[in-house]
This record gives C-alpha cells, structure tokens and sequence, in this order.
C-alpha cells in the first residue's frame, strides 16, 4: 500500500486526494466527495479547518481512519434524528448544546447544495458540544455515501470497533450486511413515530432517550 503521509489536513500523495485545512468559501464540493471539518481547528466560520477528501474506497478508507485515530474517536453518530435531537431545537441549532461524553465524531449525509451553508452550522453546534470531527458524505448511499465511507474506515482500523448510532434502519442492515459489518457496534436509534421501522441487523436498538443517556454527560 502507498505511503499515505500524514492525515491531519496534509496532502496524501498518491493515496487519494486530500486538500490542506481551507475556509469553507474555499471548498470546491461535488456530489463525489467527503468534506470533513477537524473541529480541533474551529474557532469560527472563516476558520481553516476543512478538507475535501476524494479516491477510492481505500484511499478515502485510510485517510478517514487516521482522522478517527488521531482524534481518539470511538463513537460516531448521525446527524438528523440522532445528534441533532439535542445540537437543535424549533428555532434551529442551539448556541449552548449540552455536552457529550468521551470521544466522538458525526458522520451524516448532507446534499451538496446544503453542504456549505448547514456544514458551518453544524460544526459550531458539534465543537461546541465536544464532538472531535464533523464528516460529511455528500452521497447517502454507494460510493460516497455513509456505508461505503464506513466499510472503508473499518477496513483500516486494524483491530479497533467504534460504535455508530443511526436512525435509518436500512443504513444500519446494509452496513451489518457488509464484509467489515462485524467490526462496528452498529445501533439503531429509533426516532418518535417511527418504531415500526427496525433494523434487522443491529447489535442494539435503543430510543431517543436512551441514545441520549448514554452520549450526554448531562441527559436532557
């Protein structure tokens, strides 16, 4: 396998394509793309904290991995109808979120004509709440979608398990049903009105409230 460099914003050479730390006004996003904000380098929306990562599986596997090691994450979370159950509320997102537990990240899919205007809102809300990386697809499914970004991060995190809540019970049986689904502790988070969809594969499936017991060192 190519020598991958260093992960944390810096050009990989030939293992993919990954742009040094940009503004978001900066970012040249498609919908064949990840975009990730390193939130340890958030200090406000003009802040040089975004990279676009392009390649394949592998390449966007490893770079993604290296990112989760660097910053200690074992958890990873979607965004609409998990996080954002406590990160917003009716009027939008929150200017004092409570606080989360351990060592985290939001992985969600975000349209890419959304993705600058909600990924800057987004990583507020989520630095402010303690998550550690802010990774968005641009593809819900297939190649750049969560499942695909998933399978590949896994592939290259040597023996580690992270655990990853999700809504969409389809998204939790497809990544279960993949070669790397064994290696993620995959729950299904069940949003109000919607008990009768379950997943058919997850290691759990727990209610909003439960989810937000276990993330939240203040439940609310």
């Amino acid at each position: 396998m190519p020598d991958q460099g260093r992960v944390g914003g810096y050009t990989l050479g030939s293992m993919g394509e990954l742009s040094q730390p940009q503004t978001p006004g900066s970012l040249v996003v498609t919908n064949q793309c990840i975009v990730i904000c390193d939130l340890s380098l958030w200090s406000g929306p003009d802040s040089r904290a975004w990279t676009v990562l392009r390649g394949t599986q592998d390449e966007v596997g490893g770079v993604v991995a290296g990112l989760v090691r660097d910053h200690g994450v074992d958890r990873l979370e979607d965004f609409g109808g998990v996080s954002q159950g406590f990160l917003c509320d009716q009027n939008g997102y929150l200017d004092k979120p409570p606080h989360i537990k351990g060592a985290a990240g939001i992985l969600s899919f975000t349209p890419k004509n959304r993705l600058t205007a909600e990924g800057l809102d987004m990583a507020r809300v989520a630095g402010l709440a303690g998550y550690r990386l802010l990774i968005l697809t641009a593809q819900k499914r297939k190649k750049y979608g969560k499942v695909w970004t998933l399978e590949g991060l896994l592939r290259h995190l040597d023996d580690r398990t992270i655990d990853y809540y999700e809504d969409t019970n389809t998204v939790i049986d497809d990544l279960k049903a993949s070669e790397q689904g064994h290696r993620i502790n995959a729950v299904h988070v069940q949003a109000a009105g919607f008990e009768e969809y379950v997943s058919n594969a997850a290691d759990a499936v727990i209610s909003q409230q439960g989810y937000l017991t276990k993330v939240l060192e203040d439940n609310v």
